[in-house]
């Protein structure tokens, strides 16, 4: 189906973000790739149908160089080992396929918006991901990246003072489809394969300090962010669908409402938490796996 208008200004503006490197956070296996900073994406044709892009398909023998990109949980927020699930997972992939490397790129806070246009002083996970997915593609090597964004949508959704129309929720719901739309594009046309996840109702985390950093958001604002998180997954599937990519699937997962897996503030995986995600992402990785 065609892409809406509004995808292709956020695309002209994650064209003209900042590309200043990014520092990293987390404790992960080196990668040596430089990133240009001057190499511009191409504007996508207005529609993908599903057939532009293979189907998933088994890796080639050898390395596999994964790029993880999106939020705190991609981040690794509330582990306190700072390995988060990349670190984790790049230990066991490196078992199957010797060499494999990873790329953290997730940043705490950031928003599909801010993956495509970069935020502050940071540049575009997108624009980096696509340029590490050509350098490794050009090598002969196999390039996937793990994509879970949308957590922070949501939450900068309801966080504003004025109650939010049913219409403002659904011109939302078409910006985050335009924004995930373009990521995967972008990614599959660059030549890797996806694993997008689908979102957890965050409305449920037992979240101890929620009031504190969203101070006015409201019961019934938050069974609303659980109906608008039905709209995201629906969208998530769509495009993975439309783009050929994979999907691990968070949603009614107890991994965000137990203690037992979650940090001091309700929210966040605690480390428990972690080694539970990143053996999802696994299981799907497995589909592809040499």
């Amino acid at each position: 189906m065609p892409r809406p208008a509004y995808a292709t200004f956020i695309l002209i503006l994650f064209l003209t973000a900042c590309q200043q490197e990014v520092p990293s956070d987390a404790v992960l296996p080196a990668v040596t790739s430089v990133y240009p900073t001057n190499t511009p994406l191409t504007t996508p044709v207005p529609a993908v149908p599903t057939s532009l892009f293979p189907a998933p398909t088994t890796l080639p023998e050898g390395a596999v160089n994964i790029i993880t990109i999106g939020d705190d949980l991609t981040q690794g927020e509330g582990d306190t080992v700072g390995r988060g699930y990349p670190g984790r997972l790049i230990q066991l992939v490196a078992q199957i396929s010797p060499g494999s490397t990873i790329a953290n790129f997730g940043r705490t806070g950031w928003t599909s918006d801010d993956v495509i246009q970069g935020r502050d002083v940071f540049a575009s996970q997108l624009m980096r991901a696509v340029n590490e997915v050509e350098s490794v593609t050009a090598q002969d090597r196999s390039a996937v990246v793990l994509v879970w964004v949308g957590g922070n949508d949501l939450w900068e959704l309801y966080s504003g003072i004025a109650e939010i129309a049913p219409e403002t929720e659904k011109q939302d719901a078409l910006r985050f489809e335009g924004n995930l739309n373009v990521i995967l594009y972008e990614l599959r046309k660059a030549g890797a394969e996806v694993v997008v996840a689908k979102l957890d109702d965050q409305s449920k985390r037992p979240a101890r300090t929620r009031h504190e950093a969203y101070p006015d958001i409201t019961t019934l604002e938050l069974k609303r962010m659980s109906v608008q998180l039905n709209r995201y997954n629906e969208i998530i599937v769509n495009a993975a669908v439309e783009n050929n990519a994979l999907i691990v699937d968070f949603y009614g997962s107890d991994i965000f409402t137990q203690p037992e897996t979650l940090s001091p503030d309700g929210y966040h995986p605690n480390s428990e938490g972690y080694e539970k995600i990143y053996k999802e992402w696994y299981k799907v990785l497995l589909k592809i796996l040499p």
